[in-house]
């Protein structure tokens, strides 16, 4: 496993942003699978980074979410996006493609139940709507309750 697979969601894209925001400073290859770096953080000195691509959980960052601990941080991510740009170029890409694929899906599944609800019987949509406020989420029943004025001092 990659810095990337062994790190939060979170981390990959704040990672991202920093590396776009170009914190990395003094990025030094050390030998084929070690890289070292200084990156921007929000304290005033820059944190120091070392990751190994090939054992990522041998990676180091002084920041206070990786310190001591085998987490691979935005930091150390910044830095591998620095020393492999077109990874992070395909990182973003792959997500970008996915986003696009996840609309195309919802807005084809939008398409699904809007005609199916536009075939629906009168009765079938009213004990459709029943189940939904009295099986559903509590707020959706104060929803619907406060939108259509149905008990002023219940709300």
């Amino acid at each position: 496993m990659g810095l990337i697979e062994c790190t939060s969601s979170a981390s990959l894209w704040r990672g991202y942003d920093y590396y776009k925001a170009r914190k990395v400073k003094n990025l030094k290859k050390i030998n084929d699978t070690q890289y070292t770096a200084d990156v921007d953080g929000t304290m005033s000195e820059p944190y120091k980074v070392l990751i190994d691509v090939s054992h990522p959980r041998t990676s180091k960052c002084n920041c206070p979410h990786a310190d001591g601990k085998r987490i691979i941080c935005k930091h150390m991510i910044a830095v591998y996006f620095t020393a492999f740009p077109k990874e992070a170029q395909r990182i973003y890409d792959e997500y970008i493609t996915y986003q696009e694929e996840e609309e195309r899906r919802e807005e084809e599944l939008s398409d699904k139940i809007c005609q199916y609800v536009w075939q629906m019987k009168k009765s079938e949509v009213q004990q459709a709507l029943l189940e939904l406020l009295f099986d559903g989420p509590e707020w959706q029943f104060e929803k619907f309750i406060r939108e259509h004025d149905l008990d002023d001092e219940y709300y």
